[in-house]
C-alpha cells in the first residue's frame, strides 16, 4: 500500500512564514490555493491515485466549493487543524476546540465522516502526550503526525515506521498512528516522504525509500502541500535560508511527481485501506508518549 496526502493550506499559513506574516494579516493575503489544488486533483486524475487531503478549516471556509470538489473526486477529506497552529502553542483545551471546530466544518461541507488529523509541522511529540487523548475526544481514528525521525522541531526518532498504536500514557486508550515514509539506511531512519525532502533532494532517495517500503511489505506515505507546486507565486520575505528551503525546486515538482506516481501503483487514500493499517498497527507493541502521569489532562 502507498498514499499520497496533501497538506491544504497556504504558502504564507506556514510556520517558516509566520514572522513575516502574521495572523492578523491573513485576510489580507492572495490566496492561490484553489488553483494549486485543482492542479493536483488533475495530476492525480491522470494517475488514477485516489489522495488523502488534509484540510486547514479556515480554509474550507474560505473556499468550501474546493472541499466539495475534493470530495467529488474520490478522494478522502481529513483535518489539518482550524488555524495551522503548532501544538506548542495551544493546551488540551485550546486543542479540542480547534480540532472540533475544523472536523465539523469539512464533514458538513464533504458529506462525509472525517477519520483522520494531522498536526501542523509534524507537532505531536512526547512533548504533548496529552494531543492523543485530544484526537480520541474528538472522534478521530487516526492521527498522521509521528515522523519517526530526528528534527529539531519536531519528530519521534524511536517510533515505529509501520503503522502503530499510539498512546498518551500506559493506562490510556490507544490510537491508530500512521507515520510517514521514511528510507532505512545504516539504521537511521532517513525522511523522504515529501516536503522539503522531495524539493531539495534529488529524486532518488524517495524511490529508494519506495521500493525498500515495497520490499519489506510495509505501507508507504508521503506528503505535499498545493503551493510546492504553484512555480508563479510571489515570493515572501523571508530570510536567505528559509527561502532556498521555501522555493527551491517548486518549479520542477509537477514533474518529479509525475514519474513517483507512474514509477509505482496501488496508491489509495488512507481511509480506503483502514482495517489493512490497523492489522498492521496490531503487530507490535504501542508507543507511549509519557510514561508518567499528565498534569495537564483534557477539559
Amino acid at each position: 500500500m502507498r498514499s499520497i496526502t496533501i497538506d491544504v493550506e497556504e504558502a504564507w499559513q506556514t510556520e517558516v512564514a509566520r514572522k513575516v506574516v502574521p495572523r492578523s494579516s491573513w485576510d489580507h493575503q492572495p490566496s492561490r490555493v484553489v488553483d494549486a489544488t485543482q492542479g493536483l486533483l488533475t495530476l492525480l486524475a491522470e494517475h488514477d491515485a485516489p489522495a488523502t487531503f488534509f484540510f486547514l478549516g479556515c480554509i474550507a471556509r474560505q473556499h468550501p466549493r474546493l472541499v466539495r470538489d475534493v470530495a467529488d473526486a474520490g478522494h478522502e477529506i481529513a483535518c489539518h487543524g482550524d488555524g495551522h497552529d503548532h501544538l506548542s502553542r495551544l493546551n488540551p483545551i485550546s486543542m479540542l476546540a480547534d480540532v472540533t471546530r475544523a472536523k465539523k466544518t469539512l464533514e458538513d461541507l464533504a458529506g462525509q465522516p472525517v477519520l483522520g488529523y494531522r498536526a501542523p509541522t509534524w507537532s505531536v511529540t512526547r512533548a504533548n502526550p496529552w494531543a492523543i487523548d485530544v484526537l480520541h475526544q474528538a472522534g478521530f481514528l487516526y492521527d498522521a503526525s509521528i515522523f519517526p525521525t530526528l528534527h529539531p522541531n519536531y519528530g519521534i526518532p524511536d517510533a515505529p515506521i509501520s503503522p502503530f498504536r499510539v498512546a498518551s500514557r500506559p493506562d490510556s486508550p490507544t490510537l491508530l498512528a500512521i507515520p510517514p515514509l521514511v528510507w532505512r539506511l545504516g539504521g537511521r531512519n532517513i525522511p523522504v516522504a515529501g516536503g522539503g525532502y522531495f524539493r531539495l533532494l534529488p529524486l532518488q532517495p524517495m524511490l529508494s525509500g519506495l521500493s525498500q517500503a515495497r520490499r519489506d511489505h510495509r505501507p508507504a506515505i508521503l506528503y505535499f502541500h498545493p503551493w510546492e507546486f504553484d512555480a508563479d507565486q510571489p515570493r515572501l520575505p523571508l530570510p536567505l535560508l528559509s527561502r532556498l528551503r521555501m522555493y527551491r525546486g517548486v518549479g520542477s515538482s509537477t514533474r518529479r511527481m509525475a514519474r513517483v506516481l507512474s514509477t509505482f501503483a496501488g496508491w489509495t487514500s488512507l481511509a480506503q485501506r483502514l482495517p489493512e493499517l490497523s492489522a498492521v498497527a496490531r503487530t507490535q507493541r504501542p508507543l507511549v508518549l509519557s510514561t508518567g502521569s499528565s498534569e495537564r489532562q483534557v477539559a
